[in-house]
């Protein structure tokens, strides 16, 4: 009894197969060799922050201009129309049908495709408004342009390359959270079966005032990881502009040692991270990578 309990404890901990990629979460979610802190950890994560966070949301007006409960839909595009295409036959009929909150606009951000993709784009109508540059900013510099343009006290943002599979409403389930926990600033909506990873700090399982389960992410201790992040995420536009603007940088090839997502991701994440923490509510991932995309022609 005791080496089969032994070698069941050493199969929770293993890792998925290499095919973790194309998986969806679990559920339970299998969390494998993520480090899982304590109630006590979480309570002295939240507590370092969540006056601070408080703070700044109650004078959000000084770090940015919003209108109140609105969602800036943010969707980045970059010479990869099938992919996007894919894209807009999920999250069209989804916003269309079943997706009810009102105080939404919806924003493609295109980093120098063609007209050829932005026609095809505009057959569809799905979004508010374009925004085309002729010459390819790369991530952050496409990003720290809408970030800084939008009006939404909320911006939800998603690559070209991702799908979106949900049959019930998440925007408001987000916002409830956003509007119970201060030092909340950012919501990760990837439905990927990646939580076993080593680096992962998770707290356990809570619920909210409207009885939403959540898990709380809590930063690597370098402050690199687990917290702010690109892919499909809602976060509040304050958190970013309190944090500070993204940085200035050329855009350079996937290849270099500071590409954009090192930049945007880890680079950004230090400064982000230091105060902020990250939730994951549970059974509403609605977004899903497919990881079957080309590499983006605009990273070469």
């Amino acid at each position: 009894m005791l080496v089969e309990k032994i070698v069941n404890q050493i199969k929770m901990k293993f890792p998925p197969d290499r095919n973790w990629k194309y998986q969806k979460q679990t559920d339970p979610p299998s969390f494998g060799w993520a480090n899982l802190v304590s109630g006590e950890v979480l309570t002295g994560e939240v507590n370092k922050r969540r006056d601070k966070c408080r703070a700044i949301l109650e004078h959000g007006e000084q770090y940015c201009d919003f209108e109140k409960g609105k969602v800036s839909m943010v969707v980045l595009s970059c010479k990869r129309w099938w992919t996007l295409k894919r894209l807009l036959e999920s999250i069209n009929p989804f916003f269309k049908e079943i997706e009810d909150y009102s105080l939404l606009e919806k924003i493609l951000v295109d980093n120098a495709s063609g007209d050829d993709l932005i026609n095809n784009v505009k057959s569809y109508d799905f979004f508010d408004s374009l925004v085309c540059h002729e010459n390819n900013l790369g991530m952050v510099g496409a990003l720290k342009d809408i970030f800084g343009k939008v009006d939404g006290e909320y911006i939800l943002f998603c690559e070209d390359d991702f799908v979106l599979e949900y049959d019930q409403p998440f925007i408001q389930k987000c916002i409830n959270l956003f509007d119970q926990y201060p030092e909340i600033g950012i919501i990760r909506l990837k439905n990927q079966n990646n939580w076993w990873k080593p680096f992962r700090k998770i707290a356990p399982e809570r619920t909210n005032k409207d009885g939403t389960s959540f898990w709380t992410w809590i930063p690597t201790k370098d402050r690199k990881k687990n917290v702010w992040c690109a892919g499909s995420v809602m976060f509040r536009r304050v958190s970013y502009f309190a944090t500070g603007p993204l940085p200035d940088i050329p855009h350079v090839t996937r290849t270099a040692k500071f590409d954009h997502a090192t930049v945007y991701e880890y680079e950004y994440g230090i400064k982000y991270n230091e105060n902020w923490l990250a939730a994951k509510i549970k059974n509403c991932s609605p977004f899903v990578q497919p990881n079957d995309n080309e590499q983006s022609p605009g990273w070469k």
